[in-house]
Formats: C-alpha cells, sequence, structure tokens
C-alpha cells in the first residue's frame, strides 16, 4: 500500500504541468533519482496504465488534494470521461492527442510561484509570448534558459493578442489547424528572399536568453516574423477565402491578401509548387475527403480537438464543426 503521510518534501502544483515533470520535481525534492519514486512509493507505471490510477497515491505522497492534483495535470483530466462536467476542465490541453505539445513553463511565472526547477507544460498552439513577463516561450524553445525577452519586438507581443483573438473569431480548431502550415508556407517563402537590411543580424543584437546568449539565426527568424506568421494563419483559417474561391473558380483572392495584409509584399506565386498553392490544393483534397465520408470519426481525425471543449446539449450543434463548401467526392 502506498503511504498515507506524504513525503518529507513536497512541491507547488503548477497549471498545466506535464505528470513527468511533477514526477521530476517531486524525486528531486526528496533527493531520488526520478525512476525510483513511484516504485518506492509502490506505485506500477507502465506504458498502458491508466494516468487516474495514479491520482490517489500520488495525491496522498505530494501532499495534494486529489481533486488539485486531478486539476492542475492534464494527463489526469484526459484520463478521466467525466472531465468534461468538471469545473476547471473546459479549455485545457489535451494530452493524448499526438500533435501535444509540451514546452517549458515561463521561468519568471515559475519562479513566481516558488519553483526553482524548471517546469515543463501541456500548452497550445497559441501560447508563444508570456504576456505578463514578455518572454517568448514558444517555437524554439527546449529548456527554460532559452527563453527571450523580447521587450524590444512590440510587434511579436501584439501578435500574441492577436493570435488570441483569431481563436475567438475563427474556432481553436481551424486556427491550430492552419498556423503548422502558415509556418512552414512562411519560412519556404522567406528561403526564397535575401535580407537586405540585415534584420535578423540586428535584431539577435538586442534580444538575449536566460543566459545572456543571443538566440540562434532559426529562433531569432521565428520570433521576428512570428506577426506575418500569426497574420497567414488567421487568413487560411477564415472561410472568407473558401467562399471566394468556390464563387470564382480560383484563389486570386487570397493571393492578392497576402500583400494587403502586409504579411509577403509582392508576393506572386511563380508556379504550382509555390507552397501557397501546394496548400490550398491539399487544404481542398482533404475537405472533400472529409465530406465524402460525412463521419464524425473521420472528422475528428483530420481536424482534432487541442482544448477539452464544453459539454453540448445532444441536440446542440457543434460551433467548431463547419463543413467546407467545396464538393465532396462523389460514390460511383
Amino acid at each position: 500500500m502506498p503511504p498515507r503521510q506524504p513525503l518529507p518534501r513536497t512541491v507547488p502544483l503548477f497549471h498545466n504541468e506535464t505528470l513527468d515533470s511533477f514526477l521530476h520535481r517531486l524525486a528531486a525534492a526528496n533527493h531520488l533519482p526520478a525512476d525510483q519514486l513511484l516504485p518506492l512509493l509502490e506505485i506500477r507505471r507502465a506504458k498502458k496504465t491508466p494516468a487516474n490510477t495514479l491520482v490517489e497515491p500520488l495525491a496522498a505522497a505530494a501532499g495534494v488534494r486529489q481533486r488539485a492534483l486531478e486539476l492542475a495535470l492534464p494527463e489526469f483530466l484526459d484520463a478521466d470521461t467525466d472531465a468534461i462536467e468538471k469545473p476547471g476542465a473546459i479549455g485545457r490541453p489535451r494530452s493524448a492527442l499526438h500533435t501535444a505539445i509540451q514546452r517549458p513553463a515561463c521561468r519568471r511565472c515559475t519562479h513566481a510561484a516558488g519553483i526553482t526547477m524548471t517546469v515543463t507544460c501541456w500548452t497550445t498552439h497559441d501560447l508563444n509570448v508570456c504576456l505578463r513577463h514578455r518572454l517568448w516561450i514558444g517555437n524554439g524553445i527546449a529548456n527554460a534558459d532559452e527563453q527571450v525577452d523580447i521587450s524590444r519586438l512590440p510587434d511579436t507581443l501584439r501578435a500574441q493578442r492577436h493570435h488570441r483573438n483569431l481563436v475567438a473569431r475563427h474556432g481553436r480548431r481551424w486556427v491550430r489547424n492552419a498556423y503548422p502550415d502558415a509556418r512552414k508556407m512562411y519560412f519556404a517563402w522567406l528561403q526564397q528572399s535575401a535580407d537586405p537590411f540585415d534584420l535578423l543580424d540586428t535584431a539577435r543584437r538586442i534580444l538575449t536568453d536566460g543566459t545572456g546568449k543571443l538566440p540562434s539565426p532559426d529562433l531569432t527568424l521565428t520570433m521576428v516574423f512570428h506577426p506575418q506568421v500569426v497574420t497567414l494563419a488567421g487568413l487560411l483559417a477564415s472561410r472568407e477565402w473558401e467562399r471566394r474561391a468556390v464563387a470564382t473558380g480560383h484563389v486570386t483572392w487570397l493571393v492578392e491578401q497576402i500583400t494587403v495584409r502586409n504579411i509577403l509584399l509582392g508576393y506572386v506565386p511563380k508556379d504550382r509548387k509555390d507552397p501557397l498553392i501546394q496548400w490550398v490544393e491539399q487544404h481542398f483534397s482533404t475537405h472533400k475527403f472529409v465530406a465524402f465520408h460525412r463521419s464524425p470519426r473521420i472528422y475528428d481525425a483530420f481536424f482534432p480537438r487541442e482544448t477539452i471543449p464544453p459539454p453540448r446539449q445532444p441536440d446542440e450543434a457543434d460551433a467548431e464543426t463547419r463543413w467546407s463548401p467545396f464538393r465532396p467526392y462523389y460514390r460511383c
């Protein structure tokens, strides 16, 4: 039986922390190797062990209430089939997705919580900047010391708010679906263009990470052009370009918006190998396939939810389920 008394040293919980990160901190606080903590507590954990079987003994060992532990760690919410009905669960990251994102939490937020160790959290695609502390905590960050102070990049700070507004406007499912493609597309365009004003070198000289070092060129590129990537993701996630493409039979409006919205000035696709044209063709194909099958299971496989959704009544429509205006493939 696991001990009913907490370990000699306990650690504070942190919002959306991964289970492995919490176990690592708890073990380190008690001067134990991380892989010896669970055996010492007589807790068996295998790959197929349901996470919620760990809640009761781990809460006792950590000296915290069971419900508090469940709410802090998304793995326990994912394992609970009734989590959607519980307060505090809606909008939390879904850790069970194969596309789920783990990143170090803002180092200044963890220090403010009295935590000196690195905390790894489940997060969402849109959480790239800690606005409270003006740190870049998103793409390209592998450990907390690499987080960069971007106080001198006001456009990147504003892009975090813009990204949040896009999620509210178009739906998290659709912005999240478009964002990785927007990043890939935009950086493919950048590789084809020069940097006549030495923008990246200038940016690197005014940015430093937690150790005082300059960020890598790739990370600098990610931070400097984040506003353009967010704007592009919002354009791709909107329904306006789809309606116009169906009505006119071409994507001229979408191409023009790349320049109009200051994403990439003077943009003109050279041929069908252009990243945007290839994305449009793949987008058409995917939506036609999904519309052909008309199956919620296939729909969720192609367009997974990033967070736990709010509960719905049996006859209530899902606000984040939308069917494309493109005609589906037809059965023979």
